[in-house]
């Protein structure tokens, strides 16, 4: 016994996988800067494909430079979400 199934909205197809090629060249710029002992930590934000975000933190963390640069990508952030008045 066989049967074509077939969906409500027509035919089912997978979402094609859409890459950023300058996400991709940061992380292995950053990648490469870790493999050379430049970078010795970092903490980040990561937006996914389905809007939900998430964040990481790794190595060296502690201290107040790290939360300074955090708080400069903050106001370029929101200088790009926000808009002009």
């Amino acid at each position: 016994m066989s049967a074509e199934v077939i969906g409500l909205y027509g035919p089912y197809e997978p979402e094609r996988v859409r890459t950023n090629q300058k996400v991709i060249e940061e992380l292995e710029r950053l990648l490469e800067a870790a493999k050379s002992g430049d970078v010795v930590g970092l903490a980040g934000a990561y937006l996914h494909k389905d809007k939900f975000v998430s964040y990481s933190h790794a190595g060296v963390v502690n201290g107040y430079g790290i939360l300074g640069g955090l708080e400069c990508l903050k106001e370029k952030l929101l200088r790009i979400s926000v808009p002009h008045e």
